[in-house]
């Protein structure tokens, strides 16, 4: 009897590839209002475990991480294309966050916003209002199209090489109200951009097109595969010219190269597209010919875009737009969190002090775009007294941190306070360096917290110490994107989270 019942006993890929063929979690949200308006223990399980993530909502952990479990709340999160948004989103996003989010919201490394503390009885309030001026939270987790990020400076910057709004908004509506492609294999991120610096990291997206000129004519380099996790992979380049009325024919097509894809539905743990590299030794010519059977036509041939030069990838201070006399202003948000006074404050003074519009950055921070020239130093007082700073220390700019077992049930390692303490004890112990600095601050081995390609990554573990088991940090280093773009190596052994103690004993 239980060797009958071993065999026939689902795998976790096998439950998950049952539950989105049985229902299309896109079409369930009058099911859904009705379990969420019922309480928490009126959500059947496989809703829970699965089918709420198409909408953005995941269980809440009980900040024990791995070694905890779940709480009756859920963390949410609030697609933001390409990072635009207008004030009156951000004060919708702040009223949100101080009546059900206990104050509390966070920018995501994807542009999202993040939120968390939420009752499932609140959820249908909360996407009704958040419907209404134009936000969603469809598709913001799942396997499907996640927040599609571009440039934050798109349509700003004067030295951009094109405007890639319409294609991010295009993309993303082919992406996520067409029924075909709600069921992925996995996670599915695109990243579209104009800009030079390559801000919004495309290297590390599954699908990434980066603006280029050749000969006198603009179109996109494509590069493919590119993830973090526990198996770190640069996107592959595809010897392709993609010109921008094929974009989105690219951009769909990949995802229904992944779509069809069986061998990526058989392990969850090795189901996204850089797996047609690592283990199935797909090479790009061969992407590239599964590719164009699915978009119908032959892509030019074309080498692939130069990566630029390594350089910091933030948005901080004041800079020049291309519209003459004004200015955008990034605010640096430590480890990505605010509070709904803070995001409110952001709202207002991006009505007072610009046109209303607002970005979403990829290291966390906020943009307020259209600053008259005579404006900029009382916007920066404000932002200072806001706790926003516009212009900031090395390690505040480049900080970066995930959500860490607070929140996450997957942390081992807690990592918002942490990432404040660290920010602050080396602000005081190295007044004034210099250099631009990435310290990126992971909870657990998925990378939410991109400690592969930061100059030190830390990665959450837990290590014994005197007192017994405690939160500690793997330390990785070396890590860059751009030209010569590398991975960070893993290199001291474990150190614990005691952080002032730790700095004077290695010197600084």
């Amino acid at each position: 009897m239980s060797t009958s019942a071993e065999s026939t006993r689902e795998t976790k890929a096998q439950r998950a590839e049952r539950i989105k063929r049985e229902q299309n979690p896109w079409e369930q949200i009058p099911r859904l209002f009705e379990a969420f308006r019922g309480g928490f223990g009126a959500i059947p399980d496989e809703d829970i475990t699965n089918r709420l993530r198409w909408w953005g909502l995941y269980t809440q952990g009980d900040g024990e991480g791995a070694f905890g479990g779940a709480v009756p709340y859920f963390m949410m999160r609030v697609r933001i294309p390409n990072g635009v948004l207008d004030s009156r989103q951000v004060r919708t996003v702040a009223s949100l966050t101080r009546r059900y989010a206990r104050n509390l919201v966070d920018i995501t490394t994807r542009q999202n916003f993040q939120l968390h503390w939420l009752a499932s009885e609140s959820l249908p309030d909360i996407m009704e209002e958040l419907w209404k001026v134009g936000l969603t939270t469809k598709a913001a987790c799942g396997d499907d199209s996640r927040n599609m990020t571009g440039c934050p400076l798109a349509g700003v910057d004067p030295d951009e090489i094109y405007d890639s709004r319409e294609l991010v908004s295009a993309l993303t509506k082919e992406l996520t109200t067409n029924n075909a492609y709600y069921n992925l294999p996995r996670k599915f991120k695109i990243c579209v951009t104009g800009c030079r610096t390559w801000c919004p990291n495309p290297e590390i997206n599954d699908v990434s097109l980066t603006a280029h000129v050749r000969n006198g004519e603009v179109g996109f380099g494509l590069r493919v595969g590119g993830a973090l996790s526990a198996r770190p992979f640069l996107a592959t380049p595809i010897p392709v010219f993609v010109r921008p009325d094929q974009v989105v024919d690219v951009g769909r097509g990949v995802a229904g190269l992944f779509r069809d894809r069986d061998e990526l539905r058989q392990n969850r743990t090795k189901a996204r597209l850089k797996f047609l590299f690592l283990e199935h030794k797909w090479t790009a010519e061969q992407f590239r010919e599964e590719l164009e059977k699915q978009i119908g036509y032959k892509l030019e041939d074309g080498e692939p875009d130069t990566p630029p030069a390594p350089e910091f990838r933030d948005h901080i201070g004041f800079h020049p737009q291309y519209q003459k006399g004004l200015y955008y202003a990034g605010a640096s948000v430590l480890r990505g969190r605010l509070d709904a006074d803070q995001l409110e404050r952001i709202a207002d003074l991006a009505d007072e002090y610009g046109t209303g519009e607002i970005r979403t950055t990829a290291m966390q921070n906020i943009v307020i775009l259209n600053v008259p020239e005579d404006k900029r130093k009382p916007l920066a007082a404000e932002m200072e007294r806001a706790g926003l700073p516009i212009s900031a220390s090395s390690f505040r700019r480049g900080a970066i941190s995930c959500t860490g077992k607070e929140f996450c049930k997957l942390a081992v390692t807690e990592t918002k306070a942490f990432t404040s303490v660290l920010v602050e004890q080396l602000e005081t112990l190295l007044p004034g360096f210099p250099e631009p600095i990435k310290i990126n601050v992971n909870g657990c081995p998925n990378s939410c917290g991109q400690h592969w390609i930061a100059d030190v990554g830390l990665q959450g573990c837990r290590v014994k110490t005197a007192d017994g088991p405690a939160d500690g940090f793997d330390v990785y280093v070396g890590g860059g994107l751009g030209l010569g773009g590398r991975l960070a190596r893993k290199t001291m052994g474990r150190v614990p989270a005691r952080l002032r103690r730790t700095c004077r004993r290695r010197g600084r």
